[in-house]
């Protein structure tokens, strides 16, 4: 259980009314899940446990600290099996080191961040008008980059992990601040591309099955993009819902706002040198 402290709590509000990232929130959050993790294994240590499978970890807020919780299965195999932490339930961990990615540990990245009194203003008063809203993309594109950064950081420090597989992730409300959380498991697979970390959020099964055709993973992409149909679009679209039939305008806003995510993506795709 950790807290943030008085003044960790008027940084953190000055730095939430700015925007970006809030680095007090970020580094709170990051070592109370570490100190979780690390008693964790300690515990593994001395049961003797040759793995961890199944790692999750859980963030709960209890009047004004916040508690943070992991949990995993340890298991034994035969002797000289190395030690590992997967974050892949059983079926997962089968695929991984069946499709040649031999699990080393459970890593996570996060950040924490706000949009902002002058973000939130300037994305205000751009809701008035149809289109992309920049402000709130530029703020979700950074987080989002800077989470996969982190895990891809934490991974590097794992030994011999050259890939992050199975990475989930979520956005949760905390203390006023959104956190953006990653989890994955850092594998080495032989296989791959040396000095590079490869990045995937594919499943144990659809790994395995991407392996069986011959691919590999590179990174995984990711793309934000926030619109808005304005104060007319706003208003056409509302009388509209009140007949039957297509809202025009709402089905455009929806189909430009995705073409530019997709555009991002395959143009991030393209500097990577990706096949598909």
């Amino acid at each position: 259980v950790q807290s943030m402290g008085f003044l960790g709590s008027i940084g953190s509000a000055f730095r939430g009314a700015v925007g970006g990232e809030i680095p007090a929130i970020t580094e709170m959050i990051h070592a109370g899940r570490e100190r979780a993790l690390d008693r964790m294994l300690d515990d593994c240590k001395q049961l003797g446990v040759h793995g961890v499978v199944g790692v999750d970890s859980e963030l709960r807020q209890l009047a004004g600290n916040a508690e943070f919780l992991f949990t995993g299965s340890g298991v034994t195999g035969e002797s000289g099996t190395h030690s590992f932490t997967s974050a892949g339930d059983a079926q997962e961990l089968y695929c991984h080191w069946d499709a040649g990615y031999q699990p080393v540990s459970f890593v996570f990245g996060n950040i924490a961040y706000s949009v902002g009194i002058v973000g939130g203003l300037f994305g205000a008063m751009k809701t008035l008008a149809r289109g992309e809203i920049r402000e709130f993309s530029d703020i979700f594109n950074e987080t989002r980059h800077a989470a996969l950064a982190r895990i891809v950081d934490q991974a590097r420090q794992a030994k011999s992990a050259n890939a992050v597989v199975g990475i989930r992730t979520m956005v949760t409300e905390f203390v006023g601040a959104h956190e953006m959380y990653m989890t994955g498991t850092a594998v080495h697979n032989p296989a791959l591309r040396a000095g590079e970390i490869v990045t995937s959020d594919l499943t144990g099964e659809e790994l395995w099955s991407l392996t069986q055709l011959g691919y590999a993973p590179v990174k995984l992409l990711i793309s934000t993009s926030v619109y808005s149909l304005g104060f007319v679009g706003g208003v056409k679209a509302a009388l509209k819902g009140f007949s039957k039939g297509e809202i025009s305008d709402l089905t455009t806003l929806i189909y430009d706002a995705r073409e530019n995510v997709f555009s991002r993506i395959e143009s991030e795709a393209e500097q990577l040198g990706a096949d598909e």
